[in-house]
């Protein structure tokens, strides 16, 4: 038996992606332990669960829990394997996962009628050693170094990152009457709207990664690396410029699995995410390019910066009247490790820390302080509309107001 209605919502959600693998974001229980092996009803990590120990459990067994024919995705503690089987009694096709999978995939989606989960050796060519076998900050920030991935500009690509301070000089604090929050907007007015500011270009020799270590639910890591550009060019419709905006931020996350070997801490990495627009899509670990075999790939597609783990043309929208894409290839490499702004996020006190570094007032969220530096949005308010789309869209939120930093359990 398959659910048809899930697959129908996972398709509506995929189709405008060149990709089948999307996150969405689903809802997490706030669970402070859990066994080896938990299984969901939904993709991704969603609807009824039911967790297991080592051991063969048959269909009854699934019954009493998330269902026969149920499952579609899974997380898979480091140091366990489970075999997922199409039919009751451990028979039938089969499908092998050693770690978490956010969709079983369509060959297996729905069919399982039987498991058996088994303890495996934690250790393999992946496996991270803590350095100094201490989450101590320094070490925490030598693996956010570590994981920092090469992040591939477009040929011909204008608008490059920068470090948000190197914005200052051209941009005022202001409070904004809608939003009672105190934002950004540049000295210079927009008018009109597509108006391009010689600072829109970037310092790309200069501009820093900025790299999150958050802690999160079942025994996770999100190393979560952030991309800061003075602009963002939007699409051409028809020959009219749409969607462009003053600030942009674009990231890149690294799931890593922490476990114990030998009283030796280590991380595993598990899954990486490509952030675009307003989506995101993971990969696991494997299907990633990487240098050195642990910086992952990333394309930051012409103008607009959504990263992507391939180079081509990618559908992101369809407006019926036209299709918005992404187009990246191997323009210019940023290799991020090389100037890192490491922090670390606590998810549920809204706040973080610097690792070796100062925490700068922007990343507050005292947003209504007239004497804080804190920015709700780092660029002008949205003008305009076409087809439904703004001509200069409005700034974004900063990296203290995504689901990456705010979710103690979602890889967002």
């Amino acid at each position: 038996m398959r659910k048809t209605f899930k697959l129908a919502v996972l398709t509506v959600l995929f189709s405008a992606l060149i990709s089948s693998n999307v996150a969405v974001k689903p809802d997490y229980a706030n669970a402070a332990g859990h066994l080896p092996v938990t299984v969901y009803d939904n993709a991704p990590y969603g609807g009824a669960s039911q967790e297991f120990d080592v051991g063969s459990y048959n269909v009854d067994d699934l019954k009493k829990g998330v269902g026969n024919d149920k499952i579609s995705s899974l997380r898979v503690a480091p140091g366990y394997k489970v075999t997922l089987y199409k039919d009751y009694n451990f028979s039938g096709a089969s499908k092998v996962f050693t770690a978490d999978a956010i969709y079983v995939g369509a060959d297996f989606n729905d069919v399982t009628s039987s498991l058996v989960v088994e303890k495996i050796s934690p250790l393999d060519s992946t496996s991270v050693a803590v350095p100094n076998n201490s989450y101590d900050s320094q070490s925490k920030r030598q693996l956010l170094q570590t994981f920092a991935p090469r992040i591939w500009f477009a040929q011909g690509e204008v608008y490059f990152p920068a470090s948000v301070e190197y914005t200052f000089p051209y941009v005022d604090r202001y409070l904004n009457s809608s939003s009672g929050q105190y934002e950004f907007k540049t000295k210079t007015d927009l008018n009109p709207y597509d108006l391009k500011l010689p600072y829109f270009k970037g310092d790309l020799a200069n501009a820093p990664i900025y790299a999150f270590w958050v802690e999160k639910e079942y025994n996770n890591v999100d190393l979560v690396y952030f991309q800061f550009s003075p602009y963002d060019l939007g699409k051409t419709v028809f020959g009219t410029e749409v969607g462009s905006h003053v600030g942009d931020w674009e990231r890149v996350t690294v799931r890593l699995a922490k476990f114990v070997d030998n009283n030796t801490n280590y991380l595993k990495p598990v899954q990486v995410l490509y952030g675009a627009h307003s989506f995101s899509t993971v990969y696991r670990w494997d299907e990633v390019e990487k240098i050195n075999g642990t910086h992952p790939v990333a394309h930051s597609a012409f103008g607009s910066h959504g990263m992507w783990k391939d180079e081509g043309t990618h559908v992101y929208k369809d407006l019926v009247v036209v299709k918005l894409t992404d187009v990246t290839n191997k323009g210019t490499a940023w290799d991020t490790w090389n100037n890192i702004q490491a922090f670390e996020y606590y998810p549920y006190q809204s706040t973080g820390t610097g690792l070796g570094n100062p925490w700068p007032s922007w990343l507050n969220k005292d947003y209504t302080n007239p004497n804080s530096w804190a920015v709700a949005r780092f660029g002008n308010p949205a003008q305009g509309s076409y087809f439904g789309q703004p001509l200069l869209a409005g700034g974004p939120n900063g990296p203290q107001e995504k689901g990456a930093l705010t979710d103690g359990t979602a890889l967002d």
